[in-house]
C-alpha cells in the first residue's frame, strides 16, 4: 500500500495529491536531457527545478492517480516541438508541473519532485538516470536500467488501458482526446533562447 503526496506550484495557486505514491506504482528517475533543461529554461525556473548537474528528478506514475485540489484553471502546457511532449506547466507562477504523452491513450504522468511535500528520498531508489551523457556535472556510475524503467512504465501503463481509468485524467477530455488547454508550441525565437546552454 502507498502513500500519498501533496504538490504545489511555487506560489500555491496550485494544488493536487498523488494517490498510492509506492515504488511498485511508479518510477524515480533523474532526466539530464536537453529537453528538460529547455522546459526549466524557457520558464524561468532551473534554479528550482535542475540539479548541480543539470538533472530534473521526476517521479512517472498514472493521470488517475491525481487528484487536482485547487488551481485547474492554472493549468497550462507547452510543447518543445509540434509533435514533442505535452509539459504542464502552473502560469500563476510558471511552475513545471509534469509531463505527458499527448493523449490520454499513453496513459503517463512524468512529475517534478521539486514541488512534492516530501524528499525524494521517499520515492524509492532512482531506477535510472536519463541521457547522462547531456547532464553538465557529475552522474552517479550506477546510471540504472532503461530497459526496467520502461517495461514498468509500460506495465501501468496497459493496465490502465485494459481497466479503463486512462479516461480518469485531469489533464484531458476522455472522450475527444484533446487536452484540457491548448498547447503552446514554441515560437523558433523562443526555442533558440530555450537551448540556449
Amino acid at each position: 500500500m502507498g502513500h500519498d503526496i501533496a504538490l504545489t506550484c511555487a506560489c500555491g495557486g496550485f494544488r493536487a495529491v498523488i494517490r498510492d505514491v509506492s515504488e511498485r506504482t511508479g518510477n524515480h528517475a533523474i532526466c539530464y536531457c536537453v529537453d528538460c533543461r529547455a522546459y526549466a529554461r524557457h520558464l524561468g525556473q532551473e534554479a528550482r527545478i535542475l540539479d548541480e548537474s543539470g538533472g530534473t528528478d521526476l517521479y512517472q506514475t498514472q493521470p488517475w492517480q491525481v487528484e487536482i485540489r485547487e488551481g485547474r484553471d492554472q493549468l497550462a502546457v507547452l510543447q518543445l516541438a509540434r509533435k514533442g511532449l505535452y509539459r504542464w506547466y502552473a502560469r500563476c507562477c510558471d511552475t513545471p508541473i509534469c509531463n505527458t504523452m499527448g493523449t490520454p491513450k499513453l496513459s503517463f504522468a512524468g512529475f517534478t519532485t521539486a514541488n512534492f511535500d516530501v524528499s525524494s528520498d521517499a520515492l524509492g531508489p532512482v531506477l535510472l538516470h536519463y541521457k547522462a551523457d547531456h547532464a553538465t556535472g557529475p552522474v552517479p556510475e550506477d546510471k540504472g536500467s532503461m530497459m526496467r524503467l520502461m517495461y514498468r512504465t509500460m506495465r501501468n501503463a496497459l493496465r490502465s488501458r485494459l481497466n479503463g481509468k486512462w479516461r480518469k485524467t485531469p489533464f484531458f477530455d476522455a472522450a475527444t482526446g484533446r487536452s484540457i488547454v491548448k498547447p503552446h508550441v514554441l515560437s523558433d525565437v523562443e526555442r533558440t533562447a530555450a537551448y540556449a546552454e
